[in-house]
C-alpha cells in the first residue's frame, strides 16, 4: 500500500514540526497559533481510488480519520475561551486610533478657524471640507459641515453648499444647526428649481438639469419626511416637470409626482393643486393628439377626483368647469363626426353620431341640428 507522503499512517518516528505547547504560547498570541494547529486535507483514498479520504493532522499529534470528531470539537471549545484575550488588544488599538483622529480633526478645526478669522476663507474652506470627509465621526466634523456650508454659500457655491448641509443633516443629527441646514437646503433647492441658480462645467455656468433639480428637492423630502418642507418639495417635482418638461417621459414623472404627493400626503395644502394638474397635463396631451379619446377621459376623471377628494377647496370650481368643458366637447366632437359621415354618404354611421350629440345635450344649437338631421335622413 503506498504511504502517504506527509504522514506516516504506523506513527513512525519520523520528523514532525518544531512547535511550541498550549501553555508556552502568550495569550496574546494565543489566536493566531490556534489557527495554525490544524489542517484539513483530502486526497484520492490508498484503498480506493475512486473516493477520498480526509486527514486531520495537530503539529503534535496525528490523529485517524474515526478520532477526527472529537478532537476537532475539542479544540473549538478551546477556541471559545480565547476571542478575550486578542479582543482587549483589538478594542484598545482602536480606542487609541480614534484618539489620535480627534486631535488631528480638532487641530485641523483650530487652524481653520485662524484662517476664517485671518480672512483667509479659501484655505478655511478646504480644511473643513477635509475634516468631514477624513475625520466624520469626529466632534469637530459636524461644526466643520456647518461653517463649510456657510462658506461656500457665501462664496456663491449654493450646489457645493446643498451638499456640505446634506451631510449635517444625514451625519449629525444632533447638530445645534441641523434646523437651519435644513431651512438652507430647502431655499437652494427651490432656487435650483426655478432657475435662479447656475450649474457651473469647466468654468462656464450652464442651467441645471431637470434631473438634477428634482433630485436636490428629493433628498429634502427624504431628509424631513414628514416637514411640511417635504410636501413642497415633492409638489415642486411636478411642476418643474410640467413646466419646463418637453419629453414624454418628463410628462409621466410630472404625473408621477403629482401623484405620490396625493398618496403619501392627502391632507397637504398642495393636494388639492396637485390632483387638478393632473387632469391639465392630461387635457393638454389630449390637444396634442388631436382630441385623443383615452386621455380626455383620464383627464376628466382626475377632475372628479378633485371634487371627490377636495369638494371645497378652490380647485373643485376649476375641476368643475373643467368638466363642463370637455362634456360640451363631446357634444361638438359627435357632431362632428356625424357631420362627417352624412357628407360622405354614411347615412347609417352619422345616426348614430346625431344622436350620441341628441344624448348628451339637453338643448342648444347643436341638439336641435343633430335632432333634425335625424328626423330627416330617418324618413323614408
Amino acid at each position: 500500500m503506498p504511504k502517504d507522503p506527509e504522514v506516516s499512517h504506523n506513527h513512525s518516528t519520523k520528523k514532525r514540526p518544531q512547535v511550541r505547547c498550549v501553555d508556552s504560547i502568550p495569550k496574546t498570541e494565543s489566536i493566531a497559533w490556534l489557527n495554525t494547529i490544524t489542517t484539513v486535507s483530502t486526497r484520492p483514498s490508498p484503498h480506493n481510488p475512486d473516493k477520498c479520504s480526509l486527514s486531520f493532522f495537530c503539529p503534535r499529534h496525528y490523529f485517524p480519520p474515526m478520532k477526527l470528531f472529537k478532537h476537532a470539537i475539542a479544540l473549538f471549545a478551546a477556541s471559545l475561551l480565547l476571542p478575550s484575550c486578542g479582543g482587549d488588544v483589538d478594542s484598545t488599538r482602536l480606542a487609541s486610533d480614534s484618539r489620535a483622529s480627534e486631535k488631528i480633526a480638532q487641530a485641523l478645526y483650530d487652524s481653520a478657524v485662524a484662517a476664517e478669522k485671518a480672512g483667509k476663507l479659501g484655505r478655511a474652506t478646504k480644511i473643513y471640507e477635509k475634516i468631514v470627509l477624513r475625520h466624520p465621526l469626529c466632534p469637530a466634523a459636524a461644526e466643520s459641515a456647518y461653517r463649510w456650508g456657510k462658506l461656500l454659500e457665501n462664496d456663491d457655491e449654493p450646489l457645493e453648499a446643498f451638499e456640505a448641509y446634506d451631510a449635517i443633516l444625514a451625519k449629525y443629527p444632533a447638530s445645534p444647526h441641523y434646523a437651519e441646514a435644513m431651512e438652507r437646503q430647502e431655499i437652494i433647492a427651490t432656487q435650483a428649481a426655478e432657475g435662479q441658480i447656475d450649474d457651473s462645467l469647466i468654468g462656464f455656468k450652464i442651467p441645471i438639469t431637470l434631473k438634477k433639480s428634482a433630485e436636490m428637492l428629493a433628498k429634502v423630502r427624504r431628509n424631513a419626511p414628514r416637514a411640511i418642507s417635504a410636501e413642497k418639495a415633492q409638489y415642486t417635482i411636478g411642476r418643474i416637470y410640467q413646466s419646463r418638461g418637453k419629453q414624454t417621459s418628463h410628462v409621466v414623472l410630472a404625473i408621477s409626482a403629482f401623484r405620490e404627493l396625493t398618496r403619501d400626503f392627502p391632507d397637504s395644502k398642495y393636494a388639492p393643486d396637485a390632483q387638478y394638474q393632473i387632469g391639465e397635463i392630461l387635457l393638454t396631451q389630449s390637444r396634442k393628439g388631436n382630441q385623443d379619446s383615452a386621455n380626455l377621459d383620464r383627464a376628466k376623471r382626475a377632475f372628479e377626483d378633485v371634487l371627490i377628494r377636495y369638494p371645497t377647496s378652490k380647485q373643485a370650481k376649476m375641476a368643475k368647469a373643467q368638466i363642463a368643458k370637455l362634456a360640451s366637447g363631446n357634444i361638438q366632437r359627435s357632431f362632428d363626426i356625424a357631420e362627417f359621415y352624412r357628407k360622405k354618404g354614411q347615412i347609417s354611421s352619422a345616426l348614430v353620431y346625431y344622436r350620441d350629440t341628441v344624448t348628451r345635450s339637453n338643448s342648444g344649437p347643436l341638439r336641435a341640428s343633430a335632432q333634425a338631421w335625424i328626423n330627416k335622413l330617418s324618413t323614408p
